[in-house]
């Protein structure tokens, strides 16, 4: 089943016409529609300058049109950085440039060659900003031409340099609606801000060519008070990463998969300088296919922090090689433009860890992959995902890898029914948490050695039929 039909089984088909936008307020919301040049140009002209212009005559108060079935050519960057209370309806396409030289020459003149100084392709912030795009397949997506860099990738190689990342949405009680993206170069959206709902977000990382769309992150949390709704993601990287500053976060609903990093926290601690804080965070009611994880933490040798309040509950998986992964002791593979956070990648102290309290994995049930388990990342051997772990089996439901027999507090499981595709016994490894200091855990830690689940009161096992997901 090819990426396009599911979605066709997934999203209804209902396009949103221009003239029934709606405005509470006491006095009409002024329309800018946005100009195009596609279609006269033959999609040579740049349409940036306009869509430059609509933010400017319509930064308040006001309505931004792309109209329904016309494309449109953002060949440089857009930042509205001073918006309020703005509907952007995309009801149209937004192209970026085909040709990889031209992206990597607009990155390279921002200077933005890190992480934490990256070009956003779309930067938008302030408040009260809705962006709403279509149920409409054929219309509101954005197309990012991201298979050309993935294939451009050397052998082991994590990514060629210069990548943009696609949007930065920062706002107060705003919206995300039917955002949809096509084969984005790496990173997807990155959420600050507060009181932010995102809605029926459609993400189509997939790889034609059995080349790896390294960093394709479909959503970055810094922000608080911020729910992420019924979403569709195929991608290679994190589905979701919370990251540090991000509090209130509700993950639910939807299918995640393809090369999938899952539902993560972190990485966190980075930066041995600052103290990593993230609390009240929920993944529940997600379907996870052909993933390296379902649920996963992940933070440095060194950091420093507080990880508080998660939970990972009502998890599908088919086909993920690590349905629960926690490791305390995360490295990043990649080039500087990867990393999250200054900070050494290698020959870290281990004098601190970024604590863990009261996380909570509850009703998974699923198959783990044990016949062709990882994914097309691995570039290092030991693979990266692999690295400090004893030798696998793939019959694995649960790693945890705490860095010290304190750094873990108040772990439980519940319901876990995680099933080997080998139909062997399912197997844990797990390392310093304690049962003292968690007596919920479900199953005895013996540090760091594989035993089998069958001793755990919440750890069942029980041979289940699953349908293929191999032809997705």
């Amino acid at each position: 089943m090819h990426f396009s039909h599911i979605i066709l089984h997934v999203l209804c088909f209902c396009a949103a016409a221009v003239n029934s936008f709606s405005w509470n307020g006491t006095y009409p919301r002024k329309t800018c529609t946005v100009a195009s040049k596609y279609r006269s140009s033959n999609g040579t002209l740049n349409d940036s300058p306009a869509v430059a212009s609509a933010f400017a005559e319509c930064s308040q108060d006001a309505v931004i049109v792309f109209s329904e079935g016309t494309d449109y050519n953002i060949l440089t960057p857009i930042s509205a950085t001073n918006l309020s209370n703005v509907e952007i309806h995309l009801q149209g396409n937004l192209h970026l440039p085909r040709k990889i030289a031209t992206v990597q020459a607009a990155v390279n003149a921002s200077n933005a060659l890190t992480y934490s100084t990256a070009l956003y392709w779309f930067k938008l912030a302030g408040s009260s900003i809705d962006f709403i795009g279509t149920s409409n397949l054929t219309n509101g997506w954005i197309y990012s031409y991201g298979q050309a860099w993935w294939d451009a990738n050397p052998v082991n190689g994590t990514g060629i340099a210069a990548r943009p990342h696609l949007m930065s949405f920062n706002t107060t009680r705003g919206s995300l609606q039917h955002f949809k993206s096509k084969k984005p170069i790496a990173w997807g959206v990155q959420l600050t801000g507060d009181n932010i709902t995102v809605s029926d977000t459609v993400v189509d990382a997939f790889s034609t060519t059995g080349s790896f769309p390294f960093n394709t992150d479909a959503f970055d949390v810094t922000g608080t008070n911020i729910k992420i709704l019924d979403s569709l993601i195929f991608n290679g990287d994190d589905a979701i990463a919370i990251q540090s500053g991000a509090h209130d976060i509700l993950f639910q609903g939807g299918t995640i998969g393809y090369q999938s990093h899952g539902m993560s926290i972190g990485s966190l601690g980075q930066n041995q300088g600052s103290f990593a804080n993230v609390s009240n965070i929920k993944f529940n009611n997600v379907t996870v296919i052909n993933a390296v994880y379902a649920a996963r933490f992940k933070s440095w040798i060194g950091g420093q922090g507080l990880a508080q309040n998660v939970t990972w509950s009502n998890i599908r998986t088919n086909n993920v090689t690590f349905p629960i992964f926690v490791t305390q002791t995360y490295y990043n593979q990649g080039s500087n433009q990867t990393q999250l956070e200054n900070g050494a990648t290698v020959g870290r102290p281990n004098n601190s860890t970024v604590q863990m309290r009261d996380f909570r994995w509850e009703n998974f049930i699923g198959s783990i992959n044990t016949f062709r388990p990882g994914d097309g990342s691995c570039v290092t051997d030991p693979c990266w995902y692999d690295a400090g772990l004893p030798d696998l089996n793939h019959t694995e439901a649960m790693i945890m890898e705490c860095n010290t027999n304190s750094s873990c507090q108040n772990f439980a499981t519940k319901n876990i029914h995680l099933f080997p595709e080998r139909e062997e016994a399912t197997t844990v490894i797990c390392l310093n948490a304690t049962a003292k200091l968690n007596p919920d855990l479900g199953f005895d830690c013996r540090n760091g050695t594989q035993h089998r689940k069958q001793e755990a009161q919440h750890l069942c096992l029980a041979k289940l039929m699953f349908f293929p997901f191999s032809n997705i």
